[in-house]
């Protein structure tokens, strides 16, 4: 019995250990001013959106990640609103997930969106965060 509860207690501090070493997962999503989205390298519509992150995220090595992070750039010229609308769309694709939402407002020059390496261009431009 003592030998049990040991290896329980063993197996809980490795599990919390683990937990704290998994790093957050991050959902890059790029609006321009013509309310064109990017999810990572893919353009989707509005009404993709949800479908699409839950597929991204659903994907994903549940013991490689233990937070989500969504990144969302839009363009200066965007109205609130639309980006609180993305910012619905994502979370309730992860609903009953907990999520974080950094918001950046942004003017960008001749980005390729159809390229997987712009989210490194976007990060190395000044942004803005909008707060809540």
């Amino acid at each position: 019995m003592k030998f049990k509860i040991i290896t329980l207690f063993i197996s809980l501090f490795l599990i919390t250990v683990s937990g704290f070493a998994q790093e957050a997962f991050q959902v890059n999503v790029f609006v321009d001013a013509d309310k064109n989205i990017y999810l990572e390298d893919r353009n989707v519509t509005i009404g993709e959106l949800s479908k699409e992150t839950k597929d991204l995220i659903y994907k994903q090595p549940a013991t490689k990640y233990n937070r989500l992070i969504f990144n969302i750039y839009g363009d200066k010229n965007l109205k609130h609103g639309f980006i609180i609308d993305v910012n619905h769309k994502l979370i309730s694709a992860v609903e009953g997930l907990q999520s974080k939402t950094n918001k950046y407002l942004l003017e960008y020059k001749n980005i390729n969106l159809e390229n997987s390496g712009w989210q490194q261009e976007v990060k190395s431009l000044k942004l803005d965060a909008i707060k809540d």
